[in-house]
């Protein structure tokens, strides 16, 4: 059709499911095309500001205030053009209002506009293991900030800008690609707390964590299931890094690998250190108690990344670095920051009514720590 073609009424149900689908749509099917694109803009950029808020500052009050903000403006506009759309019997077909308009709007939305705003909305997720009781359990769903340490390359993982380092008790979820002993596999990913970082040396003697010679200050999130300690005669042959006679309560003394550094390797330790040589892209073979890196004779070896020593707060029920060793610090993704709904996700969903009365009220606005 061509401009200046005279249109009937405008329905006021496409009117409303356009602005729904992309708000200001449902102005711009109306004809008020300047109108439309100030209500898309405001709307979309509305919407951005509250979700880097939630993600970088999380707290109840910023939900509620977001969310009692976005309502009412979202009814606004939705109102509003259905009211212009009753208002309106005929009007002059404007050079946008053309089919072909509104498909390149939604397109701009879906493809340019909705990655942007991905990059500052919050992502949520539901804890699947008791791994991390009593800090997260199960049925808690929480919001993680993948921004918190900075802006990632999302083809290499790598930052393309660090403003900040993990630190010892951030509760982050990262990448796990199996056991040292196991080929890579598909990546799952995991949630819990850093005990150390890049340089950090820390032991485990009775339960207890010394970092960096001092009491670990986190120990108070810990949950024991059991009163009884392992004796630290004990060598449990799961304990990364096999051959180390070490056990769950009793593990160490260990160093975390650190960028630059050196480690002198032998076949006493090489275990420690033969998963990270070749994850960071060697050749490691051992011929005749004898270590060779790419087929060259070594008696140490420099790290060429950081890594890190996670430890679940559930300490007897939690799959973590006391079993599959160091994390690299490229395959930390985020920070657990806040949770906003809990319940008893062991009760049917068949039975609503209970899972209803399970809320857990008290978790619900909680900060993770």
């Amino acid at each position: 059709m061509e401009p200046g073609y005279k249109l009937k009424k405008r329905s006021p149900i496409a009117a409303a499911l356009f602005t729904v689908l992309v708000p200001g749509l449902g102005h711009f099917y109306c004809g008020e095309i300047k109108r439309g694109f100030v209500f898309y803009i405001l709307f979309t950029g509305f919407t951005v500001i509250l979700e880097a808020l939630i993600k970088f500052y999380p707290g109840y009050i910023i939900i509620i205030f977001a969310v009692s903000s976005c309502i009412p403006l979202g009814l606004y506009i939705l109102i509003e053009s259905i009211i212009i759309s009753l208002k309106k019997s005929n009007y002059t077909l404007q050079f946008f209002n053309n089919s072909k308009y509104y498909i390149a709007i939604i397109v701009t939305a879906i493809f340019y506009v909705t990655p942007i705003e991905n990059i500052f909305k919050p992502e949520s997720f539901s804890t699947p293991t008791g791994s991390m009781i009593n800090t997260v359990i199960p049925g808690d769903k929480f919001f993680e900030n993948d921004l918190y340490y900075g802006f990632r390359n999302p083809i290499t993982g790598k930052y393309l800008i660090q403003y900040k380092n993990p630190r010892s008790g951030d509760i982050v979820k990262f990448k796990f690609y199996g056991f040292p002993e196991e080929s890579p596999k598909n990546p799952v990913h995991f949630f819990k707390r850093i005990l150390a970082c890049p340089g950090d040396s820390f032991v485990i003697k009775n339960r207890l964590i010394y970092l960096n010679n001092e009491t670990f200050k986190y120990s108070s999130h810990l949950y024991y299931e059991y009163n009884f300690t392992i004796k630290p005669e004990f060598s449990d042959p799961v304990m990364f890094p096999r051959g180390f006679k070490w056990n769950a309560d009793n593990y160490g003394p260990v160093t975390v690998p650190k960028h630059g550094e050196t480690v002198s390797l032998d076949t006493s330790n090489i275990n420690m250190w033969k998963k990270i040589i070749r994850d960071e892209g060697n050749k490691l073979e051992i011929r005749n108690d004898r270590i060779f890196i790419n087929d060259v004779e070594k008696y140490s070896y420099t790290f060429k990344y950081n890594y890190y020593f996670m430890i679940g707060d559930n300490w007897y029920n939690s799959l973590d670095s006391r079993y599959f060793g160091f994390i690299n610090e490229n395959d930390i993704k985020s920070k657990l920051t806040m949770i906003y709904f809990s319940w008893d996700s062991n009760i049917p969903l068949k039975d609503f009514s209970k899972r209803l009365n399970s809320i857990r009220w008290d978790r619900i606005g909680k900060m993770i720590e």
